[in-house]
C-alpha cells in the first residue's frame, strides 16, 4: 500500500478542529512494582477497575476516553466541573473500598486535570495540552488529583473540594513553570486562624521564608529587580519537598519594614529566613543572600553573585539556582544537629529520621545499622511515613551492596517490604523517590525502573543533587558512560561543597571504567578515599581498576584492604551483591577481582 500523499494529508488535517477541553489523565500508582509481584493478577485487577469505575460511568457525565496506555488513560470532558466531580467520585470510591494489590497495600490511582486547547482529529486529541495533563498527573498524591492554576481559578467556589497549593512547578518538556493544586479524599481542611493570632508551625518539615531583598542601588527603579530575584528564589525552593516554603505574598508583607528574624519566625511559623540585597553600580550588579535561623538569629550560610546588568534574567536565574542548591544541604545539616540535641525518648518520627541521616551518610556498617534502628522506630510511630520507609530500604540496600551482611537474602526481603510501602507513600517527595531508586538499584532490582523514580524526583526538583548522583549510578550500571558522567557533573555543580561529594567521585570512576579508562577511575577512587579516609568498600573498586590497568601489586594491596573488614568474602558473594550491573560490566568487574586474587 502506498503512503498517503502530502496533498491527502493536508486534506485530512483540514478536517481537524481546535477545541478548548478539560483533559483527564489517570495512572495506576506503582504499576511496575505490582507487575513484578504478579503480572497476570495486576493486569486483570487494573482492567477490572477501569471497566467498573471508568468505562461504565464516564459517558453518563459527558466524558470520553480517547487514548489508553497500559495502566493509564486519557479522557476528554465537556465540562470542567463534570471532570473534577467524576475524578473525585472515583477516588473516594476507591479509597473507601481499599482494593488489595499483589504484594500488599491497596490499589491507588493518580489523576491530573488540565483545561487545554487541543487539535481534534479522527477521534484523537493532539497538542501540548495532552502532554501537560500527563505531567500534571505525575504530581498528584496517590489516590487524589492535581490540577493547574487555570483549572483552580475556573472552579472558583463551584466545588466543595479543598485543594492545597503546592506552588509553581517545573514540568518536563513544558517551557514555563505551572502552578499546581492538589486534592486527596482524606485531606483535612485547615481552619482559618482568627485575626492577630500568632502563626503556628505550618509543617513538621523544616520551614523557610524568603524575605524581600534590600535595594542598595540608590535608585527606586531597581526595586523590581530585587523583587524578581525573590520571586525566582521562592519558586525554586518551592520545588524542593524536603522543607516548607512560605508563599511570596506572605513574605512581601514585611517589605519596607525593619523586623527581627525571631519575630518573623514566630509570625510565620518558620525556622529559617533567607535575606538578601541587590546593588547596582553602573553596568555591574551584585546580589547577596544569607540564611538565618530564626530561633537564635545565627547566620548559617551566605553567598553572592556578580554580573552585568544587561544579563539581568540570566543573573536572576543563577542566583535562584545557587541559593536553592546551597540552602538544601545547609538546612539538612542544621536539622540533623537540632534532632541530635534532643533526648531520644521525646522524639517524634521526623526527629528520629533526621537523627538517622548522619548515620546513613557515614557509609560504614555500624553507623548504617544504627540508622536502620532509628528508622524502624520512626516507622513504628508513623507506619505510613514514606520518606522513612524509602530511607530504611536504602539502608538495607547498602548492607547488601557494600558486603556488610552475611545474609543478603534476609536484608533483601526486609527491603522489598519497605520498597512496597515507600512506593505507596513516598508521594512527590524527591528525597524519598531518590532513596527508593537507590534501594531498588542496590538490591539488584530493575535499574531502568529505578531511573523512573530518579527522573520523577528531578522533574519535581531539578536542583536535587542526590537525585542527579543516583541517576549517574543508574546510567553507569546500564553501561551508559556518557549519560552517567553528565549526571555526576550536574550533581557536582549543584552541590560543590557537599560533604558527601566523594560518592560523585566514585560514580565518575565507575563511569570511566565503563568507558574503558581505568587510569581515570583510579584517580577518582583515590580522590574519594582522600576525602573520606575511613571508607573501606571503595578499595574493592580500586582492586578492579588496578587489575585492568595491569598493576597487579596495587590491585592485591587494595583487595587486602577491602578484605580486612570482611573476613571470608568471596567472589560469589560479590557477584550476588552487584547483580544490578549489566552482564558485560559485571563480568569485567569480577574479572578484575579474580586477577587481584579473590576466589
Amino acid at each position: 500500500m502506498n503512503p498517503p500523499s502530502i496533498g491527502a494529508l493536508r486534506k485530512q488535517m483540514a478536517k481537524s478542529e481546535r477545541r478548548l477541553v478539560p483533559i483527564v489523565s489517570l495512572d495506576v500508582v506503582g504499576f511496575s512494582t505490582l507487575v513484578q509481584h504478579d503480572e497476570r493478577q495486576t493486569l486483570r485487577l487494573v482492567r477490572r477497575t477501569y471497566e467498573h469505575f471508568v468505562h461504565r460511568t464516564i459517558e453518563g457525565v459527558g466524558g470520553k476516553v480517547f487514548k489508553t496506555m497500559g495502566d493509564g488513560l486519557l479522557a476528554e470532558f465537556g465540562s470542567v466541573i463534570a471532570a473534577v466531580d467524576w475524578v473525585s467520585a472515583i477516588q473516594k470510591e476507591l479509597n473507601s473500598r481499599r482494593v488489595r494489590v499483589p504484594g500488599g497495600g491497596m490499589l491507588q490511582v493518580r489523576a491530573g486535570i488540565v483545561l487545554a486547547d487541543v487539535l481534534v482529529h479522527g477521534g484523537d486529541l493532539f497538542g501540548n495540552g495532552v502532554n501537560l495533563a500527563v505531567r500534571v498527573q505525575s504530581l498528584s498524591p496517590p489516590g487524589g488529583m492535581a490540577i493547574t492554576k487555570w483549572m483552580h481559578e475556573y472552579l472558583g467556589g463551584r466545588s466543595d473540594l479543598v485543594f492545597a497549593d503546592i506552588g509553581p512547578t517545573v514540568l518536563k518538556n513544558i517551557p514555563k513553570t505551572v502552578r499546581i493544586f492538589v486534592w486527596h479524599p482524606e485531606a483535612v481542611p485547615t481552619a482559618q486562624a482568627p485575626a492577630n493570632t500568632p502563626a503556628q508551625l505550618v509543617s513538621a518539615r523544616p520551614s523557610v521564608v524568603v524575605l524581600p531583598f534590600d535595594n542598595l542601588s540608590g535608585e527606586a527603579d531597581q526595586r523590581y529587580f530585587a523583587d524578581a530575584v525573590v520571586e525566582e528564589i521562592t519558586a525554586t525552593l518551592a520545588r524542593i519537598k524536603d522543607f516548607f516554603v512560605v508563599a511570596r505574598n506572605s513574605a512581601f508583607s514585611y517589605k519596607g519594614r525593619s523586623v527581627d528574624v525571631r519575630q518573623v519566625g514566630r509570625e510565620l511559623g518558620v525556622r529559617y529566613v533567607v535575606e538578601g540585597s541587590v546593588r547596582r553600580v553602573g553596568d555591574k550588579v551584585r546580589i547577596t543572600a544569607q540564611l538565618v535561623e530564626t530561633d537564635t538569629g545565627s547566620h548559617i550560610w551566605s553567598d553572592r553573585v556578580d554580573g552585568k546588568f544587561t544579563e539581568l534574567f540570566d543573573l536572576q536565574d543563577r542566583m535562584a539556582a545557587l541559593v536553592a542548591s546551597a540552602l538544601q544541604p545547609s538546612i539538612r545539616q542544621v536539622e540533623i544537629e537540632r534532632a541530635r540535641s534532643k533526648r531520644p525518648d521525646t522524639l517524634a518520627a521526623y526527629d528520629l529520621l533526621m537523627r538517622a541521616m548522619p548515620h546513613l551518610w557515614a557509609h560504614n556498617d555500624g553507623e548504617n545499622r544504627e540508622a536502620i534502628a532509628l528508622l524502624d522506630r520512626a516507622l513504628e510511630l508513623e507506619p505510613n511515613y514514606g520518606l522513612a520507609a524509602a530511607l530504611a530500604a536504602w539502608a538495607h540496600g547498602q548492607q547488601v551492596a557494600y558486603n556488610w551482611t552475611q545474609n543478603a537474602t534476609i536484608e533483601r526481603e526486609i527491603a522489598r517490604n519497605l520498597i512496597d510501602k515507600a512506593s505507596q507513600f513516598a508521594g512527590n517527595d524527591p528525597t524519598a523517590l531518590t532513596a527508593l531508586a537507590s534501594a531498588i538499584m542496590q538490591l539488584g532490582g530493575d535499574v531502568a525502573q529505578a531511573l523512573i523514580f530518579t527522573d520523577k524526583a528531578l522533574v519535581i526538583d531539578p536542583n536535587h543533587a542526590w537525585g542527579w548522583m543516583r541517576r549517574g549510578f543508574g546510567q553507569a550500571y546500564l553501561g551508559n558512560a556518557d549519560d552517567a558522567l553528565a549526571a555526576f557533573e550536574r550533581s557536582a555543580r549543584l552541590s560543590p561543597l557537599d560533604p558527601f561529594s566523594f560518592n560523585v567521585h566514585l560514580g565518575m570512576g565507575l563511569a570511566h571504567f565503563v568507558a574503558g579508562q581505568p587510569e581515570l577511575s583510579i584517580q577518582l577512587a583515590n580522590r574519594a578515599l582522600a576525602e573520606r579516609p575511613g571508607l573501606s568498600w571503595p578499595y574493592r573498586d580500586l582492586a578492579v581498576y588496578y587489575a585492568h590497568q595491569g598493576d597487579l601489586p596495587a590491585a592485591r594491596d587494595a583487595l587486602k584492604r577491602f578484605e580486612t573488614l570482611r573476613p571470608g568474602i568471596s567472589l560469589a558473594r560479590i557477584e550476588d551483591s552487584l547483580r544490578f550491573m549489566n552482564p558485560s560490566l559485571l563480568g569485567r568487574y569480577l574479572q578484575g577481582l579474580t586477577i587481584a586474587g579473590l576466589k
